[in-house]
């Protein structure tokens, strides 16, 4: 959920439920208003009829014989009188002229009647169902009224929440640009709102001192592996030297041979650390379109004899040539990793097989024992003092930087890596 949602949603809810618990409220007052303005008709009739009955003689005996429609009355004794609270009350009386029982508003009394002595039970009532149109008019208006209230506040909230979040989402749009390769400062976005200020000022600090990390990571890895091929390449030079002035001394030349080894292995970890360096920091440029089936061929070329001497056959099948956009000698060093891989790891007499497809190609080969986590740096497949555990993680690198997906699996076996294009 998009966070001007979020936010507008819950203040509509919330808001919502003010509004409903208000028009409750409102309804309640409005419902006791109502009927207090009912109970005021009542008591005015009853405050009448008693001024009447004690200043006119027979009229209550006249009412007795003669009851109004929207009135009771009867005697009753002293006792009872006393015994009389003055309520009201809402209840149902039937209405023969409706045919039907209908809610009345009711108000029951006593009083004692001065021309003649005697007590009386009074009751007068109205009927409410005026009164009902009315209570469910004002429901239905404020029913409409909460709705509109609710939509104009939602609608005006995304509105209002949207555009001052603005800054926000320009600056996410900007950090998902951003890249440390090309130590560009990102364009901060103008902001009004202090909590934006803030943040713009935290990121930008944030962002300068890993631009400065960075650019000194890139020049030291970089200064420092260049650094290392001269006195690599002296002492190399210097132990062939010996390697030839001792070449009859055969405890000599097998030290110097295991030195050279080592020396040569230190010289290709330092190359493919520079290379996988400058993979990562973008600094190979010219892409074109590659065509990777020709790549591919080529580097096949180049290890036939090697694959010759390990008894390995090369099979290819598919006529499919997925092609990339790509630097083209990175996507050699990628294929002559994957091929060196597959002869390297391979067994005697084993097989190398490669397939084509219009965007995946599949290169695999024999092998008893399964890698894992092989794209990760310094793993290789056997302990091969040969190899500097750089390859497949070099593979890695590049595919990741031209948006190549690859994978590996072990299944019977076979070696299987997968390089899939972006379609």
């Amino acid at each position: 959920m998009k966070l001007v949602d979020y936010l507008n949603s819950r203040i509509t809810l919330f808001f919502t439920a003010v509004m409903l618990l208000w028009a409750a409220v409102y309804f309640f007052l409005q419902m006791k208003e109502i009927h207090d303005g009912i109970d005021e008709g009542l008591t005015n009739l009853k405050q009448e009829y008693i001024v009447k009955a004690n200043t006119t003689p027979g009229f209550t005996e006249i009412l007795e014989n003669n009851t109004p429609p929207n009135f009771h009355i009867r005697e009753i004794t002293a006792e009872e009188a006393e015994a009389v609270v003055e309520n009201f009350t809402t209840t149902r009386i039937y209405f023969p002229t409706e045919l039907e029982k209908e809610e009345v508003r009711m108000l029951t009394t006593a009083f004692r009647c001065e021309q003649n002595g005697k007590y009386y039970q009074l009751q007068f009532f109205i009927s409410t169902v005026e009164s009902e149109d009315l209570i469910e008019n004002i429901l239905y208006l404020l029913l409409g009224l909460w709705i509109a209230l609710s939509l104009t506040m939602f609608i005006a909230g995304k509105i209002i929440i949207t555009k001052a979040n603005k800054p926000f989402y320009r600056l996410l749009d900007e950090l998902k640009q951003f890249h440390l390769d090309n130590s560009r400062m990102i364009d901060l976005p103008p902001a009004k709102i202090r909590e934006y200020i803030q943040l713009n000022g935290a990121v930008k600090e944030l962002l300068e001192k890993n631009i400065h990390i960075y650019t000194e990571q890139k020049v030291f890895i970089e200064n420092t592996s260049h650094e290392l091929q001269t006195p690599l390449a002296a002492v190399i030079a210097k132990v062939e030297s010996l390697l030839e002035k001792y070449r009859d001394n055969e405890t000599y030349m097998q030290e110097l041979a295991g030195i050279l080894n080592v020396l040569n292995r230190m010289k290709r970890l330092n190359s493919n650390l520079l290379l996988l360096s400058r993979i990562k920091n973008r600094q190979f440029a010219g892409n074109r379109q590659v065509n990777l089936r020709e790549t591919l061929e080529a580097v096949i070329s180049e290890f036939e004899d090697l694959a010759a001497y390990r008894q390995i056959t090369v099979e290819q099948e598919g006529n499919a040539s997925p092609a990339v956009q790509i630097n083209e000698d990175l996507a050699y060093i990628l294929f002559t990793n994957l091929v060196k891989n597959a002869i390297v790891h391979n067994e005697p007499d084993g097989k190398i097989s490669i397939r084509y497809a219009p965007d995946a190609i599949t290169i695999a080969n024999t092998g008893k024992k399964a890698a894992i986590h092989v794209f990760d740096r310094y793993q290789t497949g056997a302990n091969d003092e040969k190899s500097s555990g750089l390859g497949l993680a070099i593979v890695k690198s590049i595919a990741d930087l031209y948006q190549i997906s690859v994978s590996y699996c072990y299944e019977g076996e076979i070696h299987v890596f997968e390089l899939k294009t972006k379609s």
